[in-house]
């Protein structure tokens, strides 16, 4: 820091959610701050020699107190490595890329995450500087945010859930094991979907397990033939993701479909899908500018959480309570750690009680609405000054402005 005790951040600039709100509440910080926005692509563990001789660049000319992104970049992390400085990284999604190891260790890395299994992954592997900090939410924002009658139109539902219904990119996996190997995930899955508060699919996936099916793809598929080095540990993180995404889509298409054969239920994803036949599919929805009128609109927000969150709070949950709806989630361990059920939100405990909650609070309007605005006054706590603020002190000290 600078004699002033101001602080000049240099801020990595990519298509994230997050980022405006970041920026914003930069501002509103009174935080110095420029960006940088050169394109990485999507492989955040990516070294590209051209980006880092830049960054190193703007970094001799700015008299930067330190970097920050949004997720963990490992380019960023080399540059910020070898110019000595500090490297704030905020990470969003759950689970980070494995890849993103190597460069885990620099000392100049500061690395929050928000669910404390993965933190307690990283912390395990013995890398330092690694801290749990909750998302964030802007209800300033979100309140700002009001409907037009056409848009009220449009948006208003019994129902409504926002989110990916993943695929089927686990056939793409069944085509290549033996029936043994089919089975066995099969098991998994079908017991995994059903279980809230527990996410074990890793712990079965021994090393033998994941090791038989990397050799066979090796040798005889020639699956990963243009690989080098394919490791037992990555093989076992591609296949946990597969899974992992098919215990989620199972979990919501049952929810789902059970839903929409009894009430109004908007789905807002990517792509339709076949198997819900009563749900009213609308497409994509813009995070940062459409996605609150969704939420403010609809009678009651589903979360369901993708698996391998496995304790922390996806920012879906903040989003909704911030935008003061009424928010039906699966259990989290750090929702109810701060969060009232039944007080700030509602969380079911299995798909049957995901039904019957539902039915209860749509009719039982006045409990609805009064849960929906204590949720909207509870998640204030969470907003980006406070998470940032803890961030900024913890790598830059108490005095950092």
């Amino acid at each position: 820091m600078r004699g002033d005790n101001t602080v000049k951040l240099l801020l990595y600039e990519w298509n994230a959610y997050m980022q405006k709100d970041v920026e914003s509440v930069l501002k509103k910080m009174k935080i110095e701050f420029e960006t940088i926005s050169c394109e990485l692509g999507s492989e955040v563990a990516v070294i590209d020699d051209y980006f880092i001789r830049n960054l190193k660049k703007i970094l001799r000319g700015g008299n930067f107190d330190a970097v920050m992104s949004l997720n963990f970049w490992s380019s960023v992390a080399v540059t910020c490595h070898e110019e000595k400085i500090p490297y704030i990284a905020w990470g969003y999604d759950c689970p980070l890329s494995l890849k993103i190891l190597d460069c885990l260790h620099f000392p100049t890395n500061y690395l929050f995450v928000f669910d404390k299994a993965q933190y307690a992954e990283y912390t395990g592997r013995g890398f330092g500087n690694i801290y749990h900090i909750p998302l964030a939410v802007n209800v300033e924002r979100l309140d700002q945010i009001r409907l037009t009658p056409e848009e009220k139109k449009d948006f208003t539902a019994d129902i409504s859930f926002v989110g990916n219904m993943y695929g089927s990119d686990y056939i793409s996996l069944r085509n290549l094991l033996t029936e043994y190997e089919k089975g066995y995930l099969e098991g998994l899955i079908e017991t995994q979907y059903r279980i809230y508060g527990d996410y074990f699919v890793k712990d079965m996936l021994t090393d033998g397990f994941v090791a038989a099916i990397r050799d066979r793809l090796m040798n005889e598929n020639g699956f990963w033939k243009s690989e080098k080095n394919v490791t037992v540990e990555s093989v076992r993180a591609w296949i946990m993701m597969l899974v992992s995404r098919e215990v989620t889509r199972r979990e919501r298409l049952l929810i789902l479909s059970t839903l929409s054969k009894r009430h109004m239920l908007k789905l807002y994803s990517q792509a339709e899908e076949p198997l819900l036949k009563n749900v009213d599919f609308c497409g994509t929805v813009s995070s940062y500018y459409d996605m609150p009128k969704v939420f403010k609109a609809s009678r009651i927000n589903l979360n369901i959480t993708y698996k391998q969150i496995t304790v922390g709070m996806p920012l879906r949950m903040l989003d909704i309570m911030g935008a003061g709806g009424f928010l039906l989630t699966n259990y989290q361990e750090e929702l109810v750690e701060n969060f009232r059920p039944g007080v700030d939100c509602v969380i079911y405990e299995s798909i049957e009680d995901a039904v019957a909650k539902a039915e209860y609070y749509l009719e039982h309007e006045e409990e609805r609405l009064e849960i929906a605005e204590n949720g909207h006054e509870a998640v204030k706590r969470f907003s980006y000054e406070n998470q940032m603020d803890q961030m900024f002190r913890t790598v830059l000290g108490d005095s950092y402005r």
